[in-house]
């Protein structure tokens, strides 16, 4: 074959893998955003209320969905390799499913807290599993473009989650004597494990696997992702079971892991914090919860088409750490913008640089990680869910960023004591002082924009 035939057979055939594997990855990380997320439209909804939670209460009730997702996030990563992603996968999305359709039938804040808490559990392994799935399939330098087309799910949650939420809970709220947040959250989770079930059918496995792919399909895809095989698939060892502990040992005895960990952390916290608490801060600006729904919307589609972008001059550039920048950079704009801006109207635009932004960042920081520890591939899905493991504390602190009291700049400074309740399953934590909210977001988007920074000038030093 002809270079340039064997080019435009290689375009077809990743076109060919992108209608596979892409939609039903999207749709997947949509319903688990959708059912992470929807706490914050419920809460709106009256969810506080009708359960009887005071604020902190409600904060602990965030913080135990990422308790639940810290600790299931490697061994769901391990599992994923032993049962293969086509099982694991749709079955946690399943079990996850079930936990929010039963989430809509609590009558305390006890059961409300188990039933996030085994979110987190079932959720946990959505994320690194679906990145060590893509990097098995993608070149690094195609990777930024199909993870943010990954992570546009999650803003198109943030985006329908909205609407669903406006025309549910605006609309059901008293039929057969359920709360309309009660109905959001069944019709949500009904939503998920239709998707589990289409999800089941479709995954597709490692290259060596597709029985969508032709022979010669499968031996051109593990020939670009350099897979020493020989010219054989079915000596690739992308595909096996066995796993190398010496993988395991370099994940945890190179620096460069920790490094990356703290880096997606910090990140972490302020995507998290937009995740959570966009419809909060929406209605801290106008007092109108219904409206409050409807203009989250607007700033999570801009957020999509901004961060594809982004990603394609990535993938094209094959640069990372400037990109990811840049888009701290935009961020960090809004958030200032936030925490000191009394105007309506700026702030509400100033949600448009902070999700997109975000929206940005966050994928092509998880393509420089994938890039950083490409092989073995033991090392790469260690590394991948330690770094993804510690970034979900994050969550328990963007849980506790934006309480009512500090709207509607949310940046007054104070002490505060994290989980503070007398309960057997909630440990106390030490009081710490913070600068809440905004500001706060807008100094850990600095942070990684210097370590960044600094990263980079690491490794061009020592040719990694």
């Amino acid at each position: 074959m002809e270079i340039s035939d064997q080019i435009k057979f290689e375009k077809q055939l990743l076109r060919k893998i992108d209608f596979r594997l892409l939609p039903i990855i999207l749709a997947s990380f949509f319903v688990a955003c959708l059912d992470r997320s929807n706490i914050g439209n419920a809460r709106l909804a009256g969810i506080e209320k009708d359960l009887k939670m005071n604020d902190q209460q409600f904060q602990i009730v965030l913080a135990m969905f990422f308790v639940g997702e810290v600790t299931m996030k490697i061994p769901s990563n391990l599992l994923l390799h032993k049962f293969t992603p086509s099982v694991w996968i749709p079955f946690i999305m399943f079990l996850w499913s079930i936990t929010t359709c039963y989430m809509s039938f609590v009558e305390n804040f006890e059961e409300l807290c188990f039933t996030r808490l085994f979110l987190g559990l079932t959720e946990a392994g959505m994320l690194p599993g679906v990145m060590y799935l893509l990097s098995m399939w993608y070149n690094p330098e195609d990777l930024a473009t199909r993870l943010t087309i990954f992570y546009c799910g999650g803003a198109l949650a943030g985006a329908f989650g909205g609407f669903i939420s406006f025309v549910v809970t605006g609309n059901m709220n008293g039929i057969l004597g359920m709360e309309g947040w009660r109905w959001l959250l069944l019709i949500e989770g009904l939503c998920s494990l239709f998707i589990s079930i289409i999800a089941y059918f479709l995954l597709p496995d490692f290259p060596s696997r597709a029985k969508f792919l032709t022979t010669n399909e499968r031996n051109l895809i593990l020939n670009r992702l350099e897979t020493p095989n020989n010219g054989s698939y079915e000596n690739d060892n992308r595909s096996s079971k066995e796993f190398s502990k010496d993988g395991i040992i370099l994940a945890f005895s190179d620096w460069k892991t920790y490094y990356m960990m703290i880096m997606k952390t910090f990140s972490g916290v302020v995507l998290n914090s937009i995740a959570l608490h966009l419809p909060i801060l929406i209605n801290s600006m106008i007092n109108d919860t219904l409206k409050s729904q409807i203009l989250t919307v607007p700033p999570y589609i801009f957020a999509c088409g901004f961060s594809l972008l982004m990603a394609l001059h990535s993938d094209k550039t094959k640069e990372r750490p400037i990109h990811l920048s840049i888009a701290a950079i935009i961020s960090l704009i809004g958030f200032i913008i936030l925490g000191t801006s009394n105007d309506i109207v700026v702030s509400y635009l100033a949600t448009f640089l902070c999700t997109s932004g975000l929206w940005s960042l966050s994928p092509i920081l998880l393509t420089w990680i994938t890039d950083i520890f490409a092989f073995p591939k033991e090392k790469r899905l260690v590394a991948q869910a330690m770094v993804l493991t510690l970034s979900n504390l994050s969550g328990i602190i963007s849980s506790n960023l934006y309480p009512k009291s500090d709207g509607p700049t949310y940046c007054k400074y104070k002490k505060i004591t994290l989980f503070k309740y007398n309960m057997m399953l909630i440990i106390s934590f030490f009081i710490i002082v913070i600068v809440f909210g905004n500001i706060f977001n807008a100094s850990l988007l600095g942070l990684v924009i210097l370590l960044a920074i600094i990263m980079r000038y690491i490794l061009k030093r020592t040719n990694c």
